[in-house]
C-alpha cells in the first residue's frame, strides 16, 4: 500500500496583485518542458454535490517522449457503464505548445460513440469531429500559443521555484473556449512519501473567459482552483499531485475524495 503523510507545515508566500504578474507567452523560453520526464500514474476524481464529495471515475495519465521534440500526454477514464473516454495531446516538448489534440469515446462493446482531432498552429486550429456517425469539419481560434487548460499543471511545475506570478493565454478545446489566466503562488506544503520528504508549491489559478467575460476566482475553495506542483518528484510520484476547486478535485492520494 502506498504510504504518504502530509507534514503540518505550510509556508505562506506573498500574494501579489495582478499588476505585478509577469506575462508569459508559449515559446518565449520561460517554460522548460525538457524537465518533465515520462510517467504513467492514476488519480482519484470527485465532485461536490449537496455539500458532500462524491466519487468520479479514476483518471489514468501517461506521458511519453517521442523522438527529441514531441511529448504525448494521454488521459483515460472508464465510466461505470463501461464507456471509455481517451484524450491525447501532442506537445512541443520544450515549450509545451499544444500541436494536436485527439479524443475518442468508446462504448463497452468497443463501438465508437464520438471522436475528434484538431491540429493547432499559431493562428488557430482545424480538425474533424464525429458523433453518431456524423462527420463535421471544424476550425477556430484556439492556437498553439495557448497553454492547454486540461494539462496546465505540467508546464507550471517548471516555473514553480521562481514564485513570480504569471499571466498567459490558455484554452479548453472541449468547450471551444479561450481564457486569460493568472497564477499566484500562495505557499508550499511539505510532503513525505515512501521515506522521501519534499515540497509541493501551491498555485492559485484565476481564469477569465474571453467569450463570456466570466471570471473564475483563484483558490481551492473558489471556482478557479489551486494546483499542487512538485518540480522534482521522487519515483512513482506525480509532478501535479492535486488540483481542486470548490466543486471538483483530482488528486493522487485522497484528501477530499472518498
Amino acid at each position: 500500500m502506498m504510504k504518504i503523510r502530509l507534514l503540518l507545515s505550510i509556508i505562506l508566500l506573498p500574494v501579489f496583485a495582478c499588476a505585478s504578474a509577469k506575462p508569459l507567452q508559449v515559446g518565449d523560453g520561460q517554460i522548460d518542458g525538457s524537465k518533465i520526464k515520462p510517467y504513467r500514474l492514476v488519480w482519484k476524481q470527485c465532485a461536490k454535490q449537496d455539500g458532500k464529495w462524491q466519487p468520479l471515475p479514476d483518471l489514468t495519465e501517461e506521458l511519453v517522449i517521442i523522438g527529441e521534440q514531441i511529448s504525448r500526454l494521454r488521459q483515460f477514464t472508464q465510466q461505470p457503464d463501461g464507456v471509455e473516454i481517451e484524450s491525447t495531446t501532442y506537445f512541443d516538448q520544450s515549450s509545451f505548445a499544444p500541436l494536436r489534440m485527439e479524443t475518442r469515446v468508446t462504448a463497452a462493446d468497443g463501438a465508437s460513440l464520438a471522436g475528434s482531432w484538431h491540429n493547432l498552429n499559431t493562428d488557430g486550429y482545424t480538425g474533424i469531429s464525429t458523433r453518431g456517425g456524423v462527420r463535421q469539419e471544424v476550425s477556430g481560434k484556439i492556437s498553439a500559443l495557448m497553454l492547454h487548460g486540461g494539462a496546465m499543471g505540467l508546464p507550471l511545475t517548471t516555473l514553480a521555484e521562481d514564485s513570480t506570478p504569471v499571466t498567459f493565454p490558455a484554452s479548453m478545446m472541449q468547450f471551444d473556449a479561450t481564457y486569460d489566466v493568472q497564477i499566484e503562488w500562495s505557499g508550499t506544503e511539505a510532503i513525505e512519501y515512501q521515506g522521501n520528504k519534499f515540497q509541493a508549491f501551491l498555485a492559485d489559478v484565476r481564469w477569465q473567459h474571453h467569450e463570456s467575460s466570466d471570471v473564475y476566482p483563484p483558490g481551492p475553495d473558489a471556482s478557479g482552483g489551486q494546483y499542487w506542483l512538485v518540480p522534482s518528484p521522487p519515483a512513482g510520484f506525480p509532478y501535479v499531485p492535486r488540483y481542486q476547486t470548490d466543486s471538483y478535485a483530482v488528486e493522487f492520494y485522497p484528501l477530499v475524495c472518498p
